[in-house]
């Protein structure tokens, strides 16, 4: 009896395996389909879930859930047919959006089938951001501060236990990197580190027009704010909560029009505007907080925020940005 059900078992462990093996060796794309699909990745999908497929992305922090990482995913447990649906359809409660807008049938199924082959096949790293054709240029030239920019090197390390280079790397990042890599490492994360919804580049790195006083970018001046000093406990309590969760899409200004809002092919909704706003009432605005909005970049929040902060995001903007009907 022992030796049958031992059979049995090394049976479907062998075909488990052979199936695994069939189901890998099913990926190789043609070289134009690859190339296609990379592109499509490259511009639709990176900023959320990485150049690599590992989900290491600034905007990652800001969602819950969180983007899918690839390179952990299972080419069995995760189906083609599946991953298909998602693109396709997007999934509930999460920041997945459907792509049928942006992509065409064959387009999706490129972009899945490079995804299946490139992160969840062959583990490989596709590309970097910082390459000459992003507008980085010798981008070693900062090494020095890689050490800060990954974590190796704590921020707030004894100033008198680096190197010369390793102080001019600090430097180097806290006035340049940390703009975008401003998810790096401290021994003590007190609250002199505490994250705050900056999306403009530093340096004109995004190409754009100079604003001509800031040095950065046209996109700063919407990433401004002034505290309500005067506001009641609940609105006080949405100004916190709209600069945690909500000003990295809708800028601190609740305009949209900051540098994150530019990468969206559905731009963050502009609470100022009144030809939108004057259609809505708290309860309308409530349910599109909590539920998100079909075929945007707006994500359901109901499982992030409790009713209780939602209600005060909503009072925020009533007295920050547009007065909304009861």
């Amino acid at each position: 009896m022992l030796i049958k059900v031992l059979a049995k078992f090394f049976y479907v462990v062998i075909l488990f395996l052979t199936h695994g093996m069939l189901l890998a060796a099913e990926f190789e794309m043609p070289a134009d389909d690859l190339a296609k699909g990379r592109e499509i990745y490259n511009y639709r999908c990176y900023y959320c879930h990485g150049y690599s497929g590992d989900a290491q992305t600034l905007a990652a922090r800001f969602l819950n859930p969180k983007p899918r990482d690839f390179s952990r995913s299972s080419l069995i447990s995760l189906t083609k047919e599946k991953m298909v649906a998602i693109v396709t359809h997007g999934k509930n409660n999460t920041a997945m959006t459907g792509f049928t807008k942006f992509l065409s049938t064959d387009d999706i199924l490129l972009v899945v089938d490079f995804i299946r082959q490139e992160f969840m096949q062959n583990k490989l790293e596709n590309t970097r951001y910082h390459t000459e054709e992003n507008g980085w240029p010798e981008h070693h030239k900062y090494r020095a501060a890689f050490p800060f920019a990954t974590g190796e090197i704590a921020l707030d390390v004894k100033q008198d236990s680096l190197t010369k280079a390793q102080r001019m790397g600090l430097s180097l990042y806290l006035s340049s990197c940390i703009t975008c890599h401003d998810n790096s490492r401290v021994n003590d994360a007190g609250a002199i580190w505490q994250t705050q919804s900056i999306s403009f580049p530093r340096n004109n790195y995004s190409f754009t027009d100079f604003d001509g006083y800031t040095g950065a970018s046209t996109y700063q001046k919407h990433d401004t704010f002034s505290l309500l000093n005067s506001a009641s406990a609940e609105v006080k309590l949405g100004e916190q909560l709209f600069r945690d969760n909500c000003a990295f899409c809708h800028a601190m200004d609740g305009s949209g029009q900051n540098w994150i809002g530019s990468f969206l092919d559905n731009k963050p909704q502009n609470l100022q505007d009144k030809q939108f706003m004057q259609y809505l009432d708290r309860k309308i605005l409530k349910v599109m907080i909590q539920k998100g909005k079909v075929n945007t970049s707006m994500p359901a929040w109901q499982s992030v925020l409790s009713e209780q902060e939602i209600d005060a995001i909503i009072s925020y903007i009533n007295v920050a940005f547009y007065q909304i009907e009861p």
